[in-house]
């Protein structure tokens, strides 16, 4: 799921030129439809971790990378500036409910005592979705066009990542499932982070969350 949001979302500089170049747009004008999804996925990943929280996260997910998908086979057909805002606006909406937001909550439903290694495996996801989607946008434009790169992008997200996602992932353990080093009857201890139960269903609440330093530490860093 990573692998394909990321990998889609950092392509942009693939299309820059030959987009820009057909509509003789400025590079200007089409960074900014960029930096306005940018802003959207910002705004609204609390909101995606909300109901990430609240839903069932895999359907959070799923959604993100359908909204995401079909985004991306529009940006094939657009033809003036405006189509090109809205259209990477409605792809930073789907490409944030399949964040990381909706992948801690499946992860840490899953992973107590080995999270921090799990949640870094997960991570890399992003990391190889840019490694390997950019190079094949970039062939694609090269060699068929960029409406035909944008369409080969929304076809991995909607015809194997979607599949992948739906069918592969589970939110939480079944019943008489648990987390790797569960333990029955630990209790939270919120005085003292380092003592965190393995109980994936025992947390901070956000008001609580808030006043610790680490949250804001935390929010401060993926601020920049």
């Amino acid at each position: 799921m990573l692998f394909g949001g990321a990998g889609s979302r950092f392509s942009f500089g693939v299309f820059l030129k030959p987009v820009t170049e057909e509509f003789d747009w400025s590079r200007g004008s089409l960074a900014g439809a960029l930096a306005l999804a940018g802003l959207a996925t910002g705004g609204l990943r609390p909101l995606a971790g909300l109901l990430a929280d609240r839903y069932d996260p895999k359907m959070v997910a799923a959604s993100g990378v359908l909204i995401g998908g079909l985004a991306l086979l529009v940006m094939s057909r657009v033809e003036t500036l405006w189509h090109v805002y809205v259209t990477f606006v409605i792809m930073g909406i789907g490409f944030t409910l399949a964040s990381p937001s909706a992948v801690a909550k499946i992860v840490s439903a899953w992973f107590t005592r080995r999270r921090a290694l799990a949640m870094s495996v997960a991570g890399t996801g992003s990391a190889a979705g840019e490694t390997a989607l950019v190079p094949i946008a970039a062939i694609s434009v090269a060699y068929i066009g960029w409406r035909e790169g944008y369409m080969i992008l929304g076809a991995i997200l909607l015809v194997l990542i979607l599949p992948l996602v739906l069918f592969l992932l589970r939110s939480r353990p079944k019943p008489g499932q648990h987390a790797d080093g569960y333990v029955e009857g630990r209790e939270l201890d919120e005085t003292d982070l380092s003592s965190w139960s393995a109980n994936p269903n025992i947390g901070l609440s956000l008001g609580k969350a808030c006043r610790t330093g680490l949250f804001w530490r935390l929010t401060f860093g993926f601020f920049i």
